[in-house]
């Protein structure tokens, strides 16, 4: 939706901390060219960079030349992004940069960040039907908070909103005008239509485009069994409350408690031995970011 505003282009997800700045112990100091050119080429080698759809070879000299620092470079990107769609106002939504919050408002002291939080329990439902989805209840609502109450240390900083998806379906008007405010810029209408897009290569992506349709709201009523729901607000239930979520169970018993966080912990070990390549490449080849990025997706 902002990114529907006529000023504001927003960049797919980059997930240039996981990639970029995690290994900044491999990359060096950027102020370094010969260090850019490294980033550049393994960065630019991924399809994280490709799916932008952009002019990679003209992006690639403009961050020679400018992406000097880890600031730079990423501020780089999302600028030249925005200004091949015809945008003065860059930005980003990659969902695990809200472990960056604090970061991010340190580096870009005029920027905003928008944490956009949704009811645990349908996202734990929506977690469900896709592939890089946990398949417990416990492990979803955990991520749910960890990532939650990461973002939450942008609390306080008047740079820092906090806005939630039921509110956004239910007034999205009021909602995009209020976060016009927030971040300086008048409000225009376009924000509230419906983008068709072609070029999505999966479903989700395609419904992030469609109208806003308060039947998503509570869909986790018709998905979950009263076990997820009440492992759900048993583990995210003092969180839940403090953003205005109503809890509908008591506490979970005792045994079924025991019972998620073991079934959590046994898909913790799953992953593990899963993610054994994309470890093997993060340590043992950090800089070959397209073949661990392969392992990614699988």
């Amino acid at each position: 939706m902002l990114n529907r505003h006529p000023r504001i282009g927003l960049s797919d997800e980059t997930y240039f901390f996981y990639y970029v700045y995690q290994r900044r112990r491999v990359f060096g100091d950027l102020a370094d060219a010969a260090n850019r050119r490294r980033l550049i080429a393994s960065y630019g080698a991924t399809q994280r960079m490709h799916r932008l759809k952009i002019d990679l070879p003209r992006l690639n000299e403009r961050l020679l030349a400018e992406g000097t620092s880890y600031p730079a470079f990423f501020a780089t990107i999302l600028q030249f992004y925005a200004e091949a769609h015809g945008k003065v106002r860059p930005g980003e939504k990659t969902p695990h940069h809200a472990w960056n919050v604090e970061t991010l408002l340190e580096w870009y002291p005029g920027g905003r960040v928008i944490h956009l939080v949704r009811d645990p329990r349908d996202v734990c439902a929506s977690l469900f039907s896709v592939p890089w989805g946990r398949k417990t209840a416990t492990a979803n609502a955990e991520l749910w908070v960890n990532l939650t109450e990461s973002a939450d240390l942008g609390q306080g900083n008047p740079r820092f909103c906090r806005v939630r998806y039921e509110d956004v379906v239910a007034e999205p008007e009021q909602v995009m005008r209020n976060l016009c405010d927030f971040i300086g810029e008048t409000y225009d209408p376009a924000m509230l239509s419906t983008s068709p897009v072609s070029t999505a290569d999966q479903p989700w992506f395609l419904r992030s485009h469609d109208a806003l349709s308060k039947d998503r709201l509570g869909a986790w009523r018709g998905r979950l069994s009263a076990n997820d729901v009440s492992l759900i607000e048993s583990t995210a239930g003092p969180l839940m409350q403090k953003l205005g979520y109503q809890l509908t169970q008591g506490p979970a018993s005792a045994g079924l408690r025991f019972k998620g966080r073991l079934q959590s912990r046994l898909e913790d070990l799953k992953e593990r031995v899963l993610r054994a390549p994309r470890l093997w490449y993060f340590w043992m080849q950090p800089r070959n970011l397209a073949a661990e990025e392969k392992w990614i997706d699988r």
